[in-house]
């Protein structure tokens, strides 16, 4: 059997419009809400995203938010196509969590308290250090300090 070349396009697009992407999905800030604490997202500094692999989008108004989302388990892990966090340093840009470099700083507060911003950049991360001080830290030190501070609140 032979295919022409309208029918061979055709197919082409069937099959690859379905695939999930991941691409950041814009926040609509003063209007989009947190999926995690229900807060209206509002800094840009801080916001954070998770898309599932089958394209479900999940925003959050701060990086703990996300980081209490995921182990609340709402979501598997393995259903995590990708997650994304605010550079703290150009807001509106978005980084993927494994990329990013993690700043916990009480002089640069967040949305949740927990004060916790991201950067795309060694060099973005050391002045923030720099200006604010504090800690900085791994996506993996990142949910263990957001258990550690919430533990009573990461419930389905």
């Amino acid at each position: 059997m032979r295919l022409s070349a309208p029918l061979l396009v055709l197919l082409f697009f069937l099959f690859t419009s379905c695939e999930t992407k991941p691409e950041v999905e814009p926040i609509e800030y003063g209007k989009d809400s947190c999926a995690y604490c229900k807060m209206i997202i509002a800094d840009a500094g801080f916001a954070a995203e998770l898309k599932t692999k089958k394209g479900k989008v999940y925003k959050f108004d701060s990086i703990e938010c996300m980081a209490a989302f995921l182990l609340s388990g709402r979501v598997k892990k393995e259903d995590v196509l990708a997650m994304w966090v605010a550079d703290f340093a150009h807001k509106d840009t978005f980084i993927r969590v494994e990329e990013a470099k993690f700043l916990i700083s009480d002089n640069l507060r967040s949305p949740m308290g927990l004060n916790i911003s991201a950067y795309s950049s060694e060099e973005d991360l050391q002045t923030a250090f720099r200006n604010f001080k504090g800690k900085i830290v791994t996506w993996e030190e990142v949910l263990s300090y957001v258990v550690e501070k919430w533990k009573g609140r990461l419930s389905r």
